[in-house]
């Protein structure tokens, strides 16, 4: 579970993005962070669930990393960190390091595209990246057998045919929550 100091670095993470925003940055110069209310929901969920298999695409530059880290501290598990920026990738793990939870993570910089299929067993996944990405990116998803997969900014984005695409597969129960910008939490087949 998140403590103190993971609580902390996520408020001076989130104070940074509303600051690069209301300054009205280009897109490219903006950190794109999972909302510290959404991170404190997928550590929950994630240490809920006993996962020990965590992945997360779209780090940025730490936000869900830590929230997911800290979760994999409590599990006994690991994090893979897929992240296609390498200044905002260098900043996580800074920000990781400083926080004693390098042993949990796994930083991969690299397109998801190229990085997911050699990886299997996941039982909890965080899509978090461009958006056009979304369903692809499920789909490539290998996952244990009742993994999770939440993907954020469902509701800020409209994302409706990712929710439509999710929701058809066989043996998936999905339901989107409002939390932060909207998060659908997906169960694939069973435990």
């Amino acid at each position: 579970m998140l403590g103190p100091p993971e609580r902390a670095l996520i408020a001076r993470l989130w104070a940074r993005k509303l600051d690069q925003d209301a300054r009205k940055l280009p897109q490219s110069e903006r950190h794109r962070n999972l909302e510290p209310y959404s991170a404190e929901f997928v550590c929950a969920l994630a240490c809920t669930l006993r996962a020990k298999r965590l992945l997360e695409i779209g780090g940025s530059s730490g936000i869900s990393t830590v929230a997911l880290a800290a979760a994999a501290r409590t599990t006994g598990g690991r994090l893979l960190s897929i992240e296609i920026e390498a200044v905002r990738q260098a900043e996580a793990r800074e920000t990781i390091r400083a926080l004693g939870l390098s042993e949990q993570v796994e930083f991969v910089l690299a397109d998801a595209a190229a990085a997911l299929p050699r990886e299997s067993g996941v039982e909890f996944a965080l899509i978090d990246c461009e958006k056009d990405d979304y369903i692809r990116f499920f789909d490539m998803l290998r996952l244990a057998p009742g993994a999770v997969v939440v993907a954020d900014n469902i509701l800020s984005h409209g994302l409706t045919d990712y929710v439509a695409h999710v929701r058809a597969k066989a043996g998936v129960q999905s339901v989107t929550l409002a939390i932060g910008k909207g998060l659908e939490v997906a169960t694939v087949g069973t435990r």
